[in-house]
């Protein structure tokens, strides 16, 4: 859904506060697919979007807790890289987390 290289420039970018990252097309083809469509049942199932919510709710809050004893962002840049982060980096973008980021 977004490789590997194009999620570690875009979590090495958001981090320096270059705004206007998060468009559709850090995804591959096959991922602006899916973006359209967690989109899409973001804004009308509710059920979808409370499973949403949670699961960035989560990620984010693993995110924070890595981060106290992280200084130089390692281990967070490896949990925003793996295959979990990619997921939530896609469901948050989704989900409008960073509008204006």
């Amino acid at each position: 859904m977004i490789d590997h290289r194009t999620a570690v420039d875009l979590w090495e970018r958001y981090r320096r506060g270059e705004s206007n990252l998060f468009q559709p097309r850090i995804y591959t083809a096959q991922g602006r697919q899916t973006f359209a469509e967690i989109q899409r049942r973001y804004r009308g199932e509710v059920e979808f979007r409370r499973a949403v919510d949670r699961y960035v709710g989560e990620f984010e809050r693993l995110l924070g807790d890595v981060m106290k004893n992280d200084p130089d962002t390692r281990r967070a840049d490896a949990y925003l890289t793996s295959e979990t982060g990619k997921v939530y980096t896609m469901l948050a973008h989704a989900s409008g987390r960073f509008e204006g980021a």
